[in-house]
């Protein structure tokens, strides 16, 4: 597959990077001089299973990764850790906040629909506990409406997981990414709400429910790719990075109750999530321009098993 389509390693962009000659922006790097796309950063399937082995559910700081690198042993076979290493060095390289949030904001989902079912499933439970110690401004009746939705959001990535299976998947997965757009909605809603609150946000729970949101988004986009509705796919793609500037950019390290410093570093994840989304409709338009079927590349990424991050070259 990478003879068919330019993909590159990150490291062979390393030094243009180190020198400024190169720099990222969300999900593509870009010529400091020209400000011409270079290439778009994507994981690979092979990244989404290795980070699915070390933890599931909240974003995964890259101290965790080092402590597992560090251990050398115990679960981890030798190869396992070699490639989170590889992982966390180009995650370095390319200055991207924490490894969990490389799979909700960097490039565009692939293969991750497991990896998505299981963070979900552990933002499910989490959310209970947050609401509880919260109380303020969740009623019963809107506690319940969320449970409801939580559930539902599980049953669409298990039916955008099995859709493959069908013998045209299209549809399935056409009918999956609407019904997540009902679903992302509700979560606008509910952060809207949070931050038109006077006083400080809830932290936890503004970034369980932010999470989420980008959650439904991704799978929205990954069932657009694979379906192949490439214009209409970019067409969300670039609502959602709307939505994102719309709801992130006014936050500032003082808008959170805890510390400034724990607001600072949402701040800054925020920050990366906006640019990255804002920076995915240009992958989608560049594979829509040059005919690339996103059924081709999203199986060229799923069965890449050596390399955790390429680069989608575009020049």
């Amino acid at each position: 597959m990478l003879s068919t389509i330019p993909f590159e390693v990150p490291a062979k962009f390393a030094a243009q990077l180190a020198t400024g000659e190169l720099v990222r922006y969300g999900g593509i790097l870009k010529s400091a001089g020209t400000g011409q796309i270079i290439a778009h950063l994507q994981e690979t399937g092979m990244a989404q299973s290795m980070l699915s082995s070390i933890v599931s559910g909240v974003p995964t700081p890259l101290s965790l990764v080092s402590n597992v690198i560090n251990a050398g042993s115990g679960i981890y076979t030798a190869v396992q850790v070699r490639q989170i290493e590889a992982l966390m060095e180009t995650l370095q390289t390319l200055q991207v906040a924490t490894l969990g949030v490389s799979l909700v904001g960097v490039g565009v989902s692939v293969a991750g629909f497991v990896y998505m079912r299981k963070r979900f499933n552990a933002l499910d439970e989490r959310l209970d506990q947050v609401i509880n110690a919260i109380h303020a401004g969740f009623e019963n009746q809107r506690k319940d409406d969320l449970r409801a939705r939580m559930s539902r959001i599980k049953g669409l990535i298990r039916r955008a997981e099995q859709a493959k299976e069908f013998s045209n998947p299209q549809s399935e997965y056409r009918e999956v990414a609407a019904a997540l757009a009902d679903q992302a909605a509700y979560f606008d809603g509910e952060i809207s709400v949070i931050l038109s609150a006077k006083g400080p946000i809830p932290a936890d729970l503004f970034w369980q429910l932010a999470q989420s949101l980008m959650l439904c988004n991704n799978v929205r986009i990954d069932c657009g790719i694979r379906s192949d509705e490439l214009r209409h796919t970019l067409r969300i793609a670039e609502a959602v990075a709307s939505e994102y500037q719309g709801l992130f950019n006014p936050l500032t390290p003082m808008s959170f109750d805890g510390s400034v410093e724990n607001g600072l570093n949402t701040v800054r994840v925020l920050r990366d999530i906006s640019d990255s989304a804002a920076s995915k409709p240009y992958l989608i338009d560049y594979l829509r321009t040059q005919r690339i079927t996103g059924k081709e590349y999203v199986n060229a990424l799923e069965q890449e098993k050596q390399e955790p991050l390429l680069m989608l070259k575009t020049s």
